[in-house]
C-alpha cells in the first residue's frame, strides 16, 4: 500500500485501548479471510504500559481475565492465557493466586502488541485529524496528521474511518503547575524523575489513590532512612469499594444501563461508581501503609508523615529545597513542609472535546453542555455530508460509564463494539 492510500482504518494511540482494538481486528481477519487496512500510531517509542510506575511488588487491580481478547473470544491468540502459555509460564502461574504483577501485566501488553500484524508506527504523535473534502462538498475521508518527536519531522496518513485512543492526560492542579521540572513532577515520571535525583532525604507524596499508596511504600524501602510525607485531603487512605454487587458497574451490561439514562442521571451514577476505581487503595497497599505506620510508633522512629485533612496552598521552590505551604482543612491551620522532590498523584483526566478533532467541529453534533454527541458504538455523530467514522475509544466515561474509559475490565468489549460498527460501516458483517 502507497502512502496516499485510504486505509480503512486509522488507530490513533496504540496503548491498551488501541492494542485491543487491533486484536479484534485481526482475530476476525483470521476467522473470515480478508484483511481490513488499518494503521496504528503511537507517540512513545513502544506500548509500554505505565513503565514509570512499573514497582516491585506492585500488582494490577482486575481479574486477569479481563484481557485484551478473553470476554470478546477465548480462543484469541491476544488473550492472556495466550501470553501464559507462549511464555512456558501457565502452570506456575496457577499456583500464584490473585492478581499478576504489574511487571507481568506490562510484560503481556508489549507481547500482545508485538502479535499485531498491521503495520504500527511508533515515535507518531498525533497533532490533528482533518476532514478531506471530495466531490460535492462531501468528506469521504480523514488526513491525520502526526509529528516524530525525535526530530520534529510531519507525516500524515489517510483512513475513512479514525479511532482516537489517546488515553486520558496527566492531571497536576492548578497550585502545583509553575513548579513543575526536576524536583516537582507527576507519578506519571516517576521512575526516571527518581534515578536522576539519586538519595533523596525528605520527599513529599500528593495524593490518596492507590499509585500514591504504592509510591509511599516504594519510597520507604528505596530511601529507608528518608522521610517522607504523605499530603491527604480528608481523614486518610481509603479502600476502594470493593463489594461484588457495586463492581458489576465494569460489566458490559452496566454500558448500556448508563448510556441509557439521562444527563443528570448519568452523573449522580458515575459518582456513585467511583469509589470502586479512583482515589482509594486496595486492601494490600492499605495494610501496608499502616504496617509501616504502626512500625514507626513501635520503634520511635517516624519515617512516615501522614498529613491527612491537609491541602496544598502555595508551592515555592528555593534552591533544591520544595516548600509546601499547607492549610488544615477543617481547622484552618497552616504549616509548612519542605522536601527534596515532590510528587504529583493526582491522577488522570479525560478531555471534554480531543484537540486532535478541532478541525472536524463544523462536521459534529454536540448535547447541551457542548461534549460531542456520541453513539453507543462510541462514534461522533456526524452531519449529513461528513462520511468519516470517528470513534472515541476509551474517551468517553461520561457518556458510557466508568468500566468504558481507562479500566481493562471492558476494554475487549468496548474493542468489539467498535469493531462491530466498524465492520458494519465497511459493509463487511461481524458474525454473532
Amino acid at each position: 500500500m502507497s502512502p496516499h492510500d485510504v486505509h480503512d482504518l486509522v488507530v490513533a494511540g496504540f496503548g491498551p485501548s488501541g492494542i485491543a482494538l487491533a486484536a479484534a481486528v485481526e482475530d476476525h481477519d483470521d476467522a473470515h479471510g480478508g484483511v481490513l487496512s488499518a494503521r496504528y500510531l503511537e507517540k512513545a517509542a513502544d506500548s509500554a504500559w505505565q513503565p514509570n510506575l512499573v514497582l516491585p511488588g506492585t500488582d494490577i487491580q482486575h481479574h486477569f481475565l479481563r484481557d485484551f481478547a478473553t470476554p470478546r473470544d477465548p480462543r484469541s491468540r491476544f488473550g492472556f492465557p495466550s501470553y501464559l502459555h507462549q511464555t512456558g509460564r501457565f502452570y506456575p502461574f496457577t499456583l500464584m493466586g490473585g492478581y499478576p504483577s504489574r511487571l507481568e501485566w506490562s510484560d503481556y501488553v508489549q507481547w500482545a502488541a508485538g502479535q499485531v500484524r498491521g503495520r504500527v508506527d511508533y515515535h507518531r504523535e498525533v497533532l490533528s485529524v482533518e476532514p478531506v473534502i471530495g466531490d460535492g462538498g462531501r468528506v469521504r475521508s480523514a488526513r491525520v496528521v502526526s509529528r516524530d518527536p525525535r526530530d520534529g519531522s510531519l507525516h500524515t496518513v489517510e483512513g475513512r474511518n479514525i479511532a482516537l485512543a489517546t488515553g486520558h492526560e496527566a492531571y497536576v492542579p492548578e497550585v502545583f503547575r509553575p513548579a513543575m521540572g526536576e524536583r516537582v513532577f507527576h507519578a506519571s515520571q516517576l521512575l526516571p524523575k527518581l534515578a536522576a535525583l539519586g538519595s533523596l532525604d525528605r520527599v513529599a507524596v500528593i495524593g490518596a489513590g492507590q499509585t500514591a499508596g504504592e509510591i509511599v511504600l516504594h519510597l520507604a524501602g528505596l530511601h529507608p532512612d528518608a522521610r517522607i510525607h504523605s499530603l491527604v485531603r480528608h481523614a486518610g487512605f481509603r479502600m476502594y469499594e470493593l463489594g461484588h454487587f457495586s463492581n458489576e458497574v465494569y460489566f458490559p451490561d452496566e454500558t448500556d444501563y448508563f448510556y441509557a439514562l439521562g444527563d443528570e442521571e448519568r452523573e449522580r451514577a458515575l459518582d456513585q461508581a467511583r469509589a470502586t476505581n479512583y482515589a482509594a487503595v486496595d486492601p494490600d497497599v492499605s495494610t501496608g501503609l499502616y504496617q509501616a505506620v504502626y512500625q514507626d510508633r513501635l520503634t520511635g522512629r517516624q519515617r512516615l508523615h501522614m498529613h491527612r485533612r491537609t491541602d496544598v496552598r502555595e508551592v515555592q521552590q528555593l534552591g533544591d529545597v520544595v516548600r509546601l505551604h499547607t492549610e488544615e482543612v477543617f481547622t484552618g491551620e497552616r504549616s509548612v513542609i519542605e522536601a527534596d522532590a515532590v510528587i504529583v498523584c493526582t491522577g488522570y483526566r479525560e478531555a471534554a472535546f480531543p484537540r486532535q478533532l478541532e478541525a472536524f467541529k463544523p462536521y459534529l453534533t454536540f448535547d447541551a453542555k457542548g461534549r460531542p454527541d456520541v453513539t453507543r458504538s462510541y462514534r461522533a455523530e456526524t452531519t449529513d455530508d461528513c462520511e468519516v467514522g470517528l470513534y472515541l475509544d476509551g474517551l468517553t466515561e461520561w457518556r458510557h460509564g466508568i468500566g468504558s474509559a481507562t479500566s481493562f475490565s471492558q476494554m475487549a468489549a468496548k474493542a468489539d463494539t467498535i469493531h462491530r460498527d466498524l465492520r458494519s460501516r465497511l459493509r463487511q458483517p461481524v458474525a454473532a
